[in-house]
């Protein structure tokens, strides 16, 4: 599991910095916080589903699609999840934007770590009950 969690980290490492990369730059550019996350999570959505069906979780669940459904899903409530704190800290002001997508995205990240591990990539079971071992 450390091996796993390590590798899960390497890729949300290189998805998050895609995503804030992204998000910074179109803040820079005159973008708000709350509409540029969305275009930054949809590009990280990508390098993320493809490092951790590929790299992360490639010993658990081999059907790509069964994987990206679940993935997406929990990609997306971890968005949700995102979006709204980040809303939160935007409007109530306690942090700068910058400050505030970095705070709401990594705390989205763990959420998605444990969600993915356990549901998105699980192993399908082939034999859903075991069989019993009788002797000769």
């Amino acid at each position: 599991m450390l091996n796993q969690f390590l590798r899960f980290g390497f890729v949300g490492v290189l998805a998050t910095a895609v995503h804030m990369l992204i998000g910074a730059t179109l803040i820079h550019s005159g973008w708000s916080a709350l509409s540029a996350n969305p275009v930054s999570f949809l590009i990280a959505f990508g390098v993320s589903f493809m490092g951790h069906y590929g790299f992360s979780f490639s010993d658990q669940e081999k059907e790509i699609t069964t994987s990206l459904k679940r993935f997406a899903l929990v990609a997306f409530g971890g968005f949700i999840v995102n979006e709204a704190l980040l809303a939160v800290l935007v409007w109530t002001s306690l942090l700068p934007q910058i400050s505030s997508l970095i705070l709401s995205t990594g705390i989205a990240a763990i959420v998605t770590f444990f969600a993915s591990r356990n549901w998105a990539f699980r192993r399908l079971s082939k034999d859903p009950a075991p069989r019993m071992h009788l002797g000769r």
